[in-house]
């Protein structure tokens, strides 16, 4: 099947084609993101008009800083990845495993927002207080920002800008909203009926029946509820099965009440935006004519570390 089509296509020019100038070294990684780009980097800021405010920058600032969030979500998707293999034996609980495996998910999405010039962010109480003062000293006027914070790249009179807006919604269930946001873009530009249009309406079809946020609503239940821990005793909730086929689940939903059921869906949700994001990753590399240094170092790490416990894992 043609999961990634014409959408695809287009995203992959709007999104990855600018950022293939631009790298980002493994040992910058702390200091080259959005955050530091905020505070040290922008040129001039503005008011938006739906209250939110765009900051300005030099562009190679401004997508370097992007491509510091992508490299720093890639290794944490690597690092839930490598744990959800872990927690898939048998020693493992099934609560521990739908859990682990919705942090993967969690990581991909984060992961797949961030290739796709968006993402979220806090702000701790004295970043914001800087950031604040930043936005005052710019506009002429005192602001005061929640610590809460959605971006994204937008274009103002040809050139990149980042736009900040407040948010109300907490981390995890924000991520799965702005993942719909972005699957509902995805289904305007590509091909009615097509395969990949298909496979979208799916995602929006199981996101609709069982809640937008309902890989986050999943997790709650599984990892805080202790009346989870019977159902696993009594076994009715078991390890999530990897051996499903997640295209035919995307394609063939059901409504349903079981766990074990919308655990499934979960994960194949999180195979659709994995293969995005590696594919995405891969495309960049490609363009910039690179390895995969992120990659590299990432297995180098993980291995090293698995070595002194007698196991390695190969991914």
């Amino acid at each position: 099947m043609l999961v990634y089509d014409k959408a695809y296509m287009d995203f992959r020019n709007k999104y990855v084609v600018p950022l293939a100038t631009y790298s980002v070294a493994y040992k910058s990684l702390r200091y080259v993101n959005v955050k530091q780009a905020i505070r040290r980097k922008s040129l001039s800021i503005e008011t938006a008009t739906d209250k939110g405010f765009v900051f300005h920058f030099n562009q190679e600032d401004l997508y370097k800083a992007i491509l510091g969030e992508i490299e720093l979500f890639y290794i944490r998707k690597h690092i839930h990845q490598r744990d959800s293999v872990f927690c898939a034996g048998d020693g493992i609980s099934a609560n521990w495993n739908i859990v682990t495996n919705y942090y993967n998910a969690f990581f991909s999405a984060s992961l797949m927002l961030r290739l796709c010039h968006r993402g979220n962010m806090y702000l701790e109480n004295e970043l914001k207080k800087e950031i604040e003062i930043l936005i005052s000293d710019n506009i002429g006027e005192p602001v005061r920002l929640d610590s809460k914070l959605v971006y994204e790249i937008c274009e103002q009179m040809g050139q990149p800008a980042l736009k900040i807006k407040e948010t109300k919604y907490a981390t995890h269930e924000l991520v799965w909203i702005k993942m719909n946001e972005l699957v509902d873009e995805m289904l305007k530009q590509s091909r009615e009926n097509s395969e990949e249009y298909l496979v979208l309406l799916g995602i929006k079809q199981i996101s609709s029946r069982l809640g937008v946020t309902f890989p986050s609503q999943l997790r709650n239940r599984v990892n805080y509820q202790p009346l989870y821990g019977l159902e696993y005793l009594d076994k009715k909730i078991f390890q999530l099965n990897k051996k499903v086929s997640w295209v035919e689940y995307l394609l063939n939903y059901s409504d349903t009440d079981d766990e074990n059921q919308v655990a499934c869906y979960m994960y194949a949700y999180n195979k659709y935006i994995e293969n995005f994001c590696y594919n995405f990753i891969a495309e960049y590399y490609e363009l910039k004519g690179n390895e995969n240094g992120i990659l590299k170092k990432i297995n180098t790490s993980l291995n090293e570390r698995n070595s002194m416990w007698g196991k390695k894992f190969v991914f």
